[in-house]
């Protein structure tokens, strides 16, 4: 029988055992174990208010509360008439356990999203020994088989598992996170023969499976955007000769650069590109990717590019004036590469018609004409003449090149990409060099820009290739301290009070409100207005006219 219909229409064999709240405190679990470890017996699971939602969103969150118990549920029906939904299961001792020893319940998915208790719970009831192996039988390695085949680029040897799970082509349930699953596809996709293994976003934590292909010529390996949290759960990959990985996306990136690229180099000491980016030029290991001349000034550097690039990115890009001095200079450069991957589609007119190109100036009497002065004039031009960005922080190279009391010199690196201005339009991928030079007026962090240089250019073929691979969350542009600038006394409050007026143009009472909000620690206000006025939190009459 391979029927779904077919298959619950007949109901449950003359002995299966119900698991439910009642039964379950009469001790059934314990009377019939020899039902629930039998490898030839099905479960079924009949899991009780998953109203709307989907296949994928019911089994995703029943297999993420039974981590690390193994679960793999096929046959999924669900009852048009009632807010019921089955699956039917087996080899699945510790998962029911688990699920029994959790009272048969499981939080609704939704509320974590509220943050409330809005919706019921998941009551979940089990059939032991619903059907047997006889009865029914599932050949899902054929249809696998399909879908690998489907997604092999047999010519460049590159298997693509990327968010494998929501493959419509797929008549089960296959999350890669679930570790059977990944070892059962994996040891089909041997057949194939792949170079190159792409499995990013599939919620991976557990890579042990991956040893199933030992003894393949694996050579690239993409596990971004996985959930993956330390290194040593990536010690599979020692069996293989890898000489291009990407981790970027999981918990395990959060630690410093270069014992980030020491770990990555023990467990593959062949390795050649992490994360897309080179790790040595010739016999030369590369520079860090970021640089301070001064440690202590983290977080001047961080606060300033993350509030900086935030409101760029904005669509009133107006709140940065007050980051600007009364005379300030801002001028901008641009220049076409050929024979990228952006080549065909570049599109640099909005900025070489305000460039300052000495080297394409015919008439050296108006160099002069593209220097903008004073922050009206630069808000003016970001607002009515550049177009809409998004920046890619995880693009970011960061050097603070110079550090006095009175002055610091940061450069940023990165791509973003602009959006498009009609339907006809193409999304672009563009890079660029921001140099800025600020005026530093106290310990506190109080700095405005006196000059700045930008420079644009049609993205490289990497930077394509790479830009925008990691999810947009907020983070910190460079690598987290926990050292945070925060007032000691009334004196040093009003001044916090005085610089959050001065950046982000809020009145003194409301600048107040933000920094009493968040303990006076200025970092964290500027954080809260931001997320405040996306939201369209503050009236008009919080800003200084």
């Amino acid at each position: 029988m391979n029927n779904k219909a077919e298959l619950m229409s007949k109901g449950a064999s003359s002995d299966s055992v119900l698991i439910n709240e009642i039964t379950l405190a009469t001790g059934n679990l314990y009377k019939y174990k020899h039902l629930l470890i039998n490898p030839k017996c099905w479960h079924q699971f009949v899991i009780n208010n998953t109203g709307d939602l989907t296949r994928d969103e019911i089994l995703e969150t029943i297999l993420d509360h039974i981590h690390p118990c193994d679960l793999i549920p096929v046959f999924f029906s669900k009852d048009s008439l009632s807010s019921n939904s089955y699956f039917l299961a087996r080899n699945c001792e510790a998962a029911v356990q688990k699920i029994c020893k959790d009272n048969l319940t499981i939080d609704h998915p939704y509320n974590k999203i509220a943050g409330a208790n809005t919706y019921k719970p998941f009551k979940i009831n089990i059939v032991l020994n619903f059907s047997n192996t006889n009865e029914v039988k599932i050949d899902v390695q054929k249809n696998v088989l399909i879908v690998l085949q489907k997604r092999m680029n047999i010519p460049e040897k590159v298997l693509d598992l990327d968010r494998f799970a929501k493959d419509k082509d797929l008549t089960e349930y296959c999350p890669l996170s679930q570790p059977k699953i990944m070892y059962f596809v994996l040891h089909i996709s041997k057949t194939l023969s792949p170079e190159e293994l792409i499995l990013s976003n599939n919620n991976i934590k557990i890579c042990s499976p991956l040893e199933v292909l030992f003894g393949m010529k694996l050579k690239r390996i993409d596990l971004s955007n996985n959930e993956i949290k330390s290194f040593d759960d990536l010690m599979s990959l020692k069996h293989f000769n890898i000489k291009e990985l990407k981790l970027s996306g999981n918990p395990l990136c959060n630690c410093d650069e270069s014992e980030y690229i020491s770990k990555a180099k023990e467990i593959c000491p062949g390795i050649e590109f992490l994360d897309g980016m080179p790790l040595s030029r010739g016999k030369l290991p590369m520079t860090k990717r970021n640089y301070l001349c001064d440690d202590n000034s983290f977080d001047l550097v961080n606060q300033f590019l993350e509030y900086f690039f935030t409101v760029y990115d904005s669509k009133d890009r107006r709140l940065l004036s007050g980051l600007y001095h009364t005379e300030a200079l801002f001028s901008l450069t641009t220049i076409y590469v050929p024979n990228q991957l952006s080549s065909t589609g570049a599109h640099l007119r909005p900025y070489s018609i305000v460039a300052r190109n000495l080297k394409k100036s015919a008439d050296f009497s108006k160099t002069t004409d593209f220097i903008f002065k004073g922050r009206q004039d630069i808000c003016n031009l970001f607002m009515n003449q550049l177009p809409q960005t998004e920046h890619d922080p995880y693009s970011f190279s960061v050097d603070l090149v110079y550090k006095t009391d009175k002055c610091a010199v940061i450069v940023v690196m990165g791509v973003y990409k602009e959006f498009p201005l009609t339907l006809l339009d193409n999304e672009r991928t563009l890079g660029f060099t921001r140099s800025f030079v600020l005026e530093l007026f106290d310990d506190q962090g109080r700095a405005v820009i006196t000059n700045e240089q930008l420079h644009v250019y049609n993205a490289l073929s990497y930077q394509e290739r790479n830009a925008f691979q990691d999810p947009r969350v907020h983070t910190e542009v460079l690598i987290p301290q926990e050292s945070v600038l925060k007032a000691q006394n009334e004196a040093e409050r009003e001044e916090l009070v005085f610089t959050l007026g001065q950046i982000t143009k809020l009145k003194v009472d409301w600048s107040r409100k933000c920094l009493e909000e968040c303990n006076y620690v200025l970092k964290e206000a500027i954080e809260l207005f931001v997320d405040l006025y996306k939201a369209d939190k503050f009236p008009k009459h919080a800003f200084v006219d």
